[in-house]
C-alpha cells in the first residue's frame, strides 16, 4: 500500500454466517517502527432466513394526533434473544429490549410528533447469536396529525394605520355615510395594534 493512502478497502465476497462478528482495523508504520491501536469496532449482523420474522402489532389505529404514546409490540415466537425496532428509512434500530426469556417485546413512542409518521418492522437475535439476525417481518404504519384548531377560534388581530402626529386625520372614503354631497370624510382611525 502506498504510504501516502489513508484508506484501504476490504471486501467480503459472498458474506457466510460465519462472517458475522466485529471487525476492526489497525495499521502498521516502518518509520518508527510500531502498529498503531485498534479502530471502533463494527458490527457486521448477517441476516439468516432460517429463523421465523417476528410478528408486529401496535395499540392505535393507523392515524393518531400529536401528544399521543403508542405502543408497539413485537413477538419472535419463543426464539429469545434480543428484539428490535426498526423505521423505514433508518439504517440503525430505533429501540432494542431483551424480554429475559419471553418472546414478546413493548415499545413505547412517547408524545409522538409527525416526524415519527412512518412504517415499523420487527427483527430478532437469536439468544444463541448475536451477530445472526432474522429476517424483518410484517410492517405497521404510523401518520401522526397534527391537533385541530379549537372551534371558534378568532383570527389575529388586524393592524390599522396610527393616528397621525398633531391631532391630523387620516381620509378614509365613506361612500354611504358621508354628509350630503361629500366624496369624502375625515374619520379619526385609532391604532388597534
Amino acid at each position: 500500500m502506498d504510504k501516502h493512502q489513508i484508506m484501504a478497502e476490504f471486501c467480503l465476497v459472498c458474506v457466510k454466517l460465519e462472517d458475522a462478528m466485529k471487525y476492526w482495523c489497525q495499521y502498521r508504520v516502518l518509520e518508527p517502527p510500531g502498529i498503531s491501536e485498534k479502530s471502533i469496532p463494527i458490527e457486521l449482523v448477517v441476516t439468516d432466513h432460517r429463523y421465523s420474522p417476528p410478528n408486529i402489532s401496535i395499540s392505535h389505529e393507523k392515524t393518531v394526533e400529536v401528544g399521543t404514546n403508542v405502543t408497539i409490540q413485537c413477538c419472535n415466537q419463543g426464539y429469545g434473544g434480543i428484539i428490535f425496532l426498526h423505521k423505514d428509512g433508518h439504517s440503525a434500530p430505533l429501540q432494542h429490549q431483551d424480554p429475559h426469556g419471553g418472546g414478546t417485546a413493548t415499545f413505547i413512542l412517547v408524545a409522538v410528533t409527525p416526524a415519527d409518521s412512518g412504517t415499523y418492522r420487527c427483527s430478532y437475535h437469536p439468544k444463541a447469536s448475536l451477530f445472526v439476525s432474522s429476517p424483518l417481518g410484517d410492517s405497521v404504519t404510523l401518520e401522526v396529525t397534527p391537533t385541530p384548531a379549537p372551534p371558534g377560534r378568532c383570527l389575529p388581530p388586524i393592524c390599522l394605520p396610527p393616528v397621525p402626529p398633531m391631532g391630523g386625520s387620516v381620509i378614509t372614503s365613506l361612500p354611504h355615510g358621508g354628509d350630503a354631497g361629500d366624496e369624502h370624510t375625515q374619520v379619526p382611525v385609532p391604532h388597534r395594534c
